[in-house]
């Protein structure tokens, strides 16, 4: 399934059917990042996944070339008095084996850059993000997680636990390490 631009009468702020061209599943950094970028891009988006709770103590680290994507999505200036440069990065074996690979630390000074990226707190990313997307006309927001996925050929279609349906041409799975849009896909 594919988009092939945006829909020649799709307007921001205007009612859209339930027949989107873009579905993104799960409310995370990534999925509100995909649904900012395909926006952004002049895409009708609906995104499905509830707002954060706020209690997330994770942190999620981006490198540069995302960082380039959340300053074009004009996030970044708001975000970058919370984020702690990654200087250094280091690779560590974690593994049982007997033999274990040793442990490199790279530093981004070795390649010419004063970072590899930002490590931001998810309690500051997240609401950053789903402020962004609140904010933009061109997208549909329902906090709502998917219950159940059928495809065909054309389309991706989301039984929402809501109650309500949504098919799209494009789905992204955005939905976290157990994803059950990748499960419905069969990507493994």
């Amino acid at each position: 399934m594919q988009a092939d631009g945006p829909p020649s009468t799709w307007k921001p702020g205007v009612e859209q059917s339930d027949k989107v061209r873009i579905l993104i599943a799960g409310s995370g950094p990534a999925g509100l990042i995909a649904t900012l970028g395909f926006a952004e891009a002049g895409f009708a988006v609906t995104l499905a996944g509830p707002e954060a709770a706020g209690g997330d103590g994770r942190t999620t680290a981006l490198m540069n070339p995302a960082l380039k994507v959340l300053d074009r999505l004009g996030v970044l200036d708001e975000l970058r008095p919370q984020a702690a440069p990654l200087k250094m990065m280091r690779i560590v074996d974690a593994t049982r084996r007997l033999i274990r690979s040793p442990t490199v630390t790279f530093r981004a000074s070795e390649i010419g850059e004063e970072q590899f990226g930002l490590n931001l707190p998810n309690k500051i990313l997240i609401p950053v993000l789903a402020k962004k997307v609140a904010a933009n006309p061109g997208i549909e927001w329902r906090k709502s997680m998917v219950d159940a996925w059928r495809l065909d050929a054309d389309h991706a279609h989301a039984s929402l636990a809501d109650g309500s349906e949504v098919s799209a041409s494009l789905a992204v799975a955005a939905d976290g390490r157990l994803s059950p849009a990748r499960e419905a896909g069969g990507i493994r």
